[in-house]
């Protein structure tokens, strides 16, 4: 017997969409957890520790809210894309959100 592979096929449109909505999901919570690091007082490693279980907790959060534990039906690289998809752009933002709202609270201090 021959093994053959059956590919999924997607319709581009709806992938792009898919990963617009991704992006702007990623955005939004990320701001979200810059500010509350920021207001918290998170210093050193323990914001960049605080960065990685909100990236952790808005993936798993995506994939069973809006995929519905299916990620591969929406997006061409499955969880791996939700996960690792945009890490590094939201790590500049979660900074940059951080330490204006760490400024803006401890400015004093």
């Amino acid at each position: 017997m021959s093994d053959i592979k059956v590919e999924k096929a997607y319709y581009e449109p709806i992938v792009n969409i898919n990963n617009l909505t991704l992006s702007n999901i990623h955005t939004l919570t990320i701001w979200a957890a810059g500010a509350t690091a920021g207001i918290l007082g998170l210093v050193g490693y323990l914001g960049f520790v605080f960065f990685a279980l909100c990236w952790l907790a808005i993936t798993v959060a995506i994939s069973a809210i809006k995929c519905r534990n299916e990620p591969s039906s929406h997006f061409r690289g499955g969880f791996k894309e939700l996960l690792i998809g945009s890490i590094f752009g939201s790590l500049l933002t979660y900074i940059l959100v951080w330490t204006l709202f760490y400024g803006l609270i401890y400015i004093y201090d």
